[in-house]
C-alpha cells in the first residue's frame, strides 16, 4: 500500500513539474511577444508624437518694379510658450522688450533656430530655395491677446518678373515635430508693385502658395 501511495505521490509531482515548465514557457513566450510589440510600437509613439508648441505664422511679400522683393514673417506663439519667453527675457517685468531684452530674445529663441531653416521653406517655379539671411528682427508682447509673444523678421528674395508668371510655394514646417504651425489667415497679403496674382492657395496646416507675373 505504501508502494503505490508513493508511486502515485511521484506521478502527481512530475505532472506539477511538467504542467509548471509548460507555463514557464508560455509565459516566455508571452513575454517574448510583448518585448517584440514594444519595439514596433515605441518607434512608431515617436514618430508621431504629438507637438508641444503652436505657432500661428502669416506671410506677406514685397514687390517693386523689379520684382519680388521678399517676405515678412510673423509668428505669434501660443500663450504657454509665450509666458517661457517673457519669463526668461523680460527681465524688469513690464510686458514690454527693452532693445537688451529683444537681443536675448532674438540670441536664445530665434537665431538658434537657422539649423531648422526657421522652420520655413520656399520653392520657385518647383525648384527648392536656400532661405535669405533673415533681417529686421521683433520681438513683442501683445498685452491685448494674452500676453503672447510676436516675432516679426523679414527674409530677402530678390526674384524678377517673368513673362510667363512665377510660381512660389512656402511652407511652414518644423521636421521635429515639435511645433505645430496653423496659418490663419484668408487672404494673401501682399505690398508695393506687382502686375497680377493668381493661383492663391491657402492652407491652414503651413502652406501658401501663389503665382505672380
Amino acid at each position: 500500500m505504501q508502494v503505490i501511495l508513493h508511486l502515485f505521490f511521484l506521478d502527481y509531482i512530475l505532472s506539477i513539474k511538467e504542467e509548471l515548465l509548460s507555463f514557464s514557457k508560455r509565459v516566455a513566450l508571452t513575454m517574448k511577444k510583448i518585448i517584440i510589440l514594444l519595439f514596433i510600437i515605441i518607434p512608431s509613439v515617436s514618430l508621431f508624437a504629438h507637438p508641444h508648441m503652436s505657432i500661428n505664422a502669416y506671410a506677406h511679400y514685397y514687390f517693386d518694379k523689379s520684382g519680388f522683393t521678399g517676405y515678412y514673417i510673423q509668428w505669434i506663439f501660443d500663450p504657454l510658450f509665450s509666458s517661457q519667453i517673457v519669463y526668461e527675457c523680460d527681465i524688469d517685468n513690464n510686458l514690454s522688450f527693452s532693445d537688451e531684452e529683444m537681443k536675448q530674445v532674438e540670441r536664445y529663441y530665434f537665431s538658434r533656430l537657422d539649423e531648422y531653416n526657421y522652420y520655413t521653406a520656399i520653392e520657385i517655379d518647383g525648384l527648392k530655395q536656400p532661405l535669405g539671411t533673415p533681417s529686421n528682427f521683433s520681438a513683442e508682447i501683445d498685452t491685448d491677446d494674452d500676453n503672447v509673444v510676436i516675432f516679426t523678421f523679414y527674409v530677402p528674395v530678390n526674384r524678377s518678373y517673368e513673362s510667363g508668371g512665377t510660381n512660389i510655394v512656402m511652407d511652414f514646417e518644423d521636421i521635429t515635430n515639435y511645433t505645430a504651425f496653423i496659418c490663419p489667415q484668408h487672404n494673401l497679403s501682399v505690398y508695393g508693385e506687382v502686375n497680377k496674382i493668381s493661383n492663391v492657395i491657402i492652407n491652414r496646416l503651413g502652406t501658401i502658395s501663389f503665382t505672380y507675373q
